[in-house]
């Protein structure tokens, strides 16, 4: 049953969000929604390291997907706003799967520290970074793409979860 409450939530905060974002930049919605990029995580109880896992393959399917969107034509702030929110879904689901919610709490301390939110990243606070860093036009928004699927190393490393290009 707490499986399934929380899936209940994810699947709120996803139309939530969708639906904030949809007023925001309605002539650039996606063809195919973002939620259903992510992949929806199993009912089973999961460990951490089972859990990180599962984040970084979403993640890591960014790269690719990046890549048919380029052949669909689509411009570098689309792309990058898709590959922000494909992270930010992942980070979300992973955290709502994770058991220990004071896991949980720290990690978004942690993020409300760095980031000044609780989830991660906006989408405005990466632009604003890497305008900050001397990026303009495209750069800033191919800085965001390509970025989108490095994860962290210590939390990797932490769970025992390797990505490709590791050493290991």
């Amino acid at each position: 049953m707490k499986q399934i409450s929380q899936l209940a939530v994810i699947s709120l905060l996803l139309m939530l969000q969708t639906f904030c974002y949809a007023d925001s930049a309605p002539s650039s919605l996606p063809a195919q929604p973002v939620e259903s990029m992510v992949a929806a995580p199993e009912t089973v109880a999961k460990t951490n390291a089972e859990i990180r896992q599962w984040y970084n393959d979403e993640v890591g399917k960014i790269p690719a997907l990046n890549e048919q969107w380029l052949a669909e034509g689509i411009g570098a702030e689309e792309r990058a706003k898709r590959a922000h929110e494909i992270r930010h879904h992942a980070r979300v689901t992973a955290r709502v799967m994770m058991q220990n919610k004071q896991e949980v709490a720290d990690l978004q301390a942690r993020d409300q520290e760095k980031y000044g939110n609780p989830d991660g990243p906006t989408f405005a606070y990466l632009v604003e970074k890497n305008r900050l860093k001397g990026l303009q036009g495209d750069a800033i928004y191919e800085d965001i793409i390509g970025s989108s699927n490095r994860t962290n190393r210590e939390y990797n490393e932490k769970f025992g979860v390797k990505k490709e290009g590791q050493s290991q």
